[in-house]
Parts: C-alpha cells; structure tokens; sequence
C-alpha cells in the first residue's frame, strides 16, 4: 500500500511538474528562465548523473564526503525518486537489459512506458542490500515526499513563481532526460562496441545530459566513471570527477560501493 503511493505520489508530481511550462511561457522572465536551466545543471549532472548514476549504482569513483550527501541532496531535490529506488532499479537495468526482465527496456516495455511511466517500476531491495543500512539515504526514502512538501511549500511563500523557475521546470527537465536516456539510447544512435544489448550512443543526449548519452560506452564498461571512449565524446559529468579525483586524491574519501 505504502509502495502504491509512492509510485502514485511522484507520477501526479511530475505531472504538475510538466505543467510548469505554462506558466514558464506565459510569465517568466529571462532570470526565471537562466535559474531554471541553472538548477537543471546542479540537480542532473552533479545529481542524477555523478551521484545517483555513477557513484552509488556503480561505484566507479570516489568521492569527497561532502560531494557524496551533496550529490545525494541535489539527486533527491530533482524529483525523479530516492536514491535507493533509483540506484535498485539501474542495477537491475544492467543484470538484464534489454531482455524481458529488464525494468526499462523500450524494446519491451515500449516508448511511452518507459519514458513517462517509468515512477511504476518496483525497486528490488536486493540490489542495495548496503544502501538500506545507511542511515543517510534510508531517510531519504523514507521521508522523501515529505522533504519535497517542504521544499515545495518554502518557495511558494518566498515567490509562488520561483516554485516554478527552481523546483518544478528543472524537475521536468530531468525527468525527460534522463528517461530519453533510458529509450532513445537503446533505439537511435551509433555503437563504439558490439555489447550483448541495444545501447547506442546518441550525441546530442551526450551534450544535454552532462555525458549519459556515450550510453553505448558505458554498457561497454560501465564501471568506468568517464563515457568518453573518443576525443569528442565530451562528458562533462566524467570531466568534473576528475577534477575531484585529482583534487583530492586517495585523502578524505569515502568508498562508493554501498
């Protein structure tokens, strides 16, 4: 029952959270424009894509303490699940993509499913067996829509059209990314490397979605923190990784593998 409303809960927030180009349209100025675009930036490439993705689903880095509940928190704001729905469901993804049992596979679930719907997917617990024991990302998912009650509410009070700018339309950006990643990046596109699934890499995804469009490339090595496998893959979420790996070496580290 409390899984059913979960799933429900984030389907009518993203919902809502697709509506918001109305109002972007109709009232927002170009600083409401630039601080979405903006929050867009910190929430999918430091978020979903350094964190969610490439630390604690496949621990191909590590990171500074700061950076791992940083990346978490602005993973979360981007209202696209917890950290441990999302990593238990991409873990899954990988041990089975592109077959039957794959949780987002458009070549069996379909485009739509899969790249609106995808909020029905059923985590499995057995994927983030460690995830579940800390105690960070266990409140996290346990009180997940009450922190985005609170952060809904506090920008309504601050400005109702900051609740638009800073919350909801970078809310649907990424959701619309990183779901074009789950489809189009196993239907369109070129392949580097002959994997066993459907993986392709889609350029411009590469460029919107701070590197996750070398998808190919990571289904070729996806324990590899950097997707880009030529000199013009450019992916910035790998460049800005080693840049911290480089500033902070083997020190004040934690391993990612939880």
């Amino acid at each position: 029952m409390k899984e059913n409303y979960f799933k429900w809960a984030l389907f009518f927030s993203q919902v809502i959270a697709h509506l918001s180009i109305i109002p972007m349209i109709m009232y927002g100025s170009l600083h409401h424009w630039l601080i979405g675009f903006f929050v867009y930036f910190i929430t999918g490439c430091f978020g979903m894509t350094m964190t969610y993705h490439r630390l604690l689903s496949h621990a191909s880095w590590k990171a500074p303490k700061w950076f791992h509940y940083f990346g978490s928190l602005a993973g979360t704001y981007g209202l696209t699940g917890s950290t441990i729905g999302w990593v238990a469901i991409h873990r899954e993804h990988h041990v089975h993509t592109d077959d039957e049992d794959d949780p987002h596979s458009p070549a069996y679930k379909g485009f739509f499913r899969v790249q609106w719907l995808s909020m029905f997917d059923k985590p499995n617990p057995r994927y983030v067996v460690k995830l579940i024991r800390n105690k960070f990302h266990l409140f996290i998912h346990k009180y997940y829509f009450l922190i985005h009650i609170a952060i809904a509410t506090t920008w309504f009070i601050i400005d109702p059209m900051l609740l638009v700018a800073a919350y909801l339309f970078p809310a649907m950006i990424l959701w619309n990314a990183g779901s074009f990643i789950n489809t189009l990046s196993h239907m369109i596109g070129y392949r580097n490397h002959e994997t066993s699934d459907n993986s392709t890499n889609v350029p411009v995804l590469g460029i919107l979605m701070w590197g996750e469009g070398w998808h190919n490339n990571h289904h070729a090595n996806p324990n590899n923190s950097s997707f880009q496998h030529k000199w013009w893959e450019f992916d910035m979420g790998g460049w800005f990784i080693k840049r911290l790996e480089e500033k902070n070496g083997k020190n004040h580290t934690i391993q990612s593998s939880i």
